[in-house]
């Protein structure tokens, strides 16, 4: 959302809830407007969000749970760094971290109490079973709820301590999340730029006293007496589409919402819903292998429609794709079910679902339009060449 930039109001001389609403709403609108001016996101759901995240990273005080902030996407240079190094300005006690151990992140926890920007998670949770992953996978697990502890034996005499796990956590990489730290993720997929949107170049000397700014009436606000109390205390309403996971680590996003009041409180519940509703997570390089081979079996073929059937036996004449030796003798033997099947769950993520077509000889398969897939072309592919004259 675009608004004009004005000085963000003070708490000195906040005299009652509306006006400290008013001040919250404004600071909220201000970290929205910061975020969108470097950052290309995806759908208007996300920037919304993020700015109330933030915000509970400043409040985490008055909150049981905390939502982790899962920023992925289907490929690289698709914002995920750029968006941590906004943060990195404006939430409370950031700490980044890449491929830090286990040991390490629960004594920092432990430490300060910081807010987590762990990056590169890719890295962490690939490659299969590893006891250092699952002893992190562990952390992660237990870390969104205040009374969590893990115990570790330390000293030479190898006594028990229990080490408090809880703060707020951003989780950045390409690729999914074990499915038990995603259920406690609010998911965040960038994309990829398309070639008529713009941001602006980001300077961390230009914007960081914009960000001290922000971070300053954020911390002003936690320091309002009746802030965390209110906080605290308040008990929002949770959409019906979320699940109980969900509903327990939106209920700070949404207690925040309702402390802004105007139209923070419809556009966060209305924002949530569509992030969780739009969460699968997918494969980057082979969605852009099959983003490309079908660009190119749609100008083949020169139509604006193919029949799913039509499409997976051009795609088995690919080279270098791993999908000939998924689904050939499926399709050989008449089985198209599980290629169609396999098919449409790789180019979900891009927002491409078959459909029924109709085809120039009067027949209605289930089938693919050229046109679902302009927007991943545009934005995950390089343009093609101009023929030559």
């Amino acid at each position: 959302m675009s608004r004009k930039r004005s000085k963000i109001p003070g708490f000195d001389e906040v005299k009652d809830e509306a006006q400290a609403a008013g001040a919250l709403s404004e600071i909220l609108f201000r970290i929205e407007g910061f975020l969108g001016r470097f950052i290309a996101f995806r759908t208007p759901a996300q920037a919304p969000v993020i700015a109330l995240w933030v915000a509970h990273s400043h409040a985490l005080e008055a909150f049981d749970y905390t939502p982790y902030l899962h920023i992925s996407s289907p490929e690289k240079r698709c914002g995920k760094s750029r968006l941590l190094d906004l943060l990195n300005l404006v939430v409370r006690a950031p700490w980044s971290a890449v491929s830090p151990s286990e040991a390490v992140i629960y004594r920092k926890i432990a430490a300060s109490s910081p807010t987590l920007l762990l990056d590169e998670v890719d890295t962490i949770f690939s490659g299969g079973k590893d006891e250092n992953k699952e002893g992190l996978r562990a952390l992660l697990n237990a870390g969104f709820q205040r009374s969590a502890m893990v115990p570790r034996c330390v000293g030479p005499l190898h006594q028990i301590q229990d080490f408090p796990v809880f703060c707020a956590k951003v989780i950045a990489g390409i690729g999914k999340l074990p499915d038990t730290v995603a259920d406690r993720s609010v998911p965040i997929i960038l994309a990829r730029k398309s070639r008529d949107q713009d941001v602006e170049r980001f300077r961390s000397r230009d914007v960081a006293p914009i960000a001290a700014e922000i971070r300053a009436a954020l911390e002003a606000w936690v320091g309002l007496k009746a802030t965390i109390s209110s906080l605290r205390d308040a008990r929002p309403p949770l959409p019906d589409s979320l699940g109980d996971r969900q509903a327990d680590i939106c209920e700070p996003l949404l207690a925040i919402a309702d402390a802004a009041g105007g139209d923070w409180p419809d556009r966060a519940r209305a924002a949530l819903t569509e992030l969780f509703a739009g969460s699968e997570a997918q494969d980057d390089s082979l969605g852009v292998k099959i983003l490309t081979a079908i660009r190119q079996v749609f100008e083949d073929a020169d139509t604006e429609r193919l029949a799913t059937e039509e499409m997976l036996n051009a795609l088995l004449a690919c080279d270098d794709a791993p999908w000939p030796g998924w689904w050939e003798a499926d399709i050989k033997n008449g089985n198209l079910r599980g290629p169609s099947a396999k098919l449409a769950r790789m180019l979900k993520p891009f927002g491409i679902q078959p459909g029924t077509i109709r085809l120039p000889d009067g027949t209605t398969p289930k089938g693919y339009k050229r046109e679902s897939f302009q927007d991943a072309w545009e934005r995950y592919l390089p343009a093609k060449p101009a023929p030559d004259a």
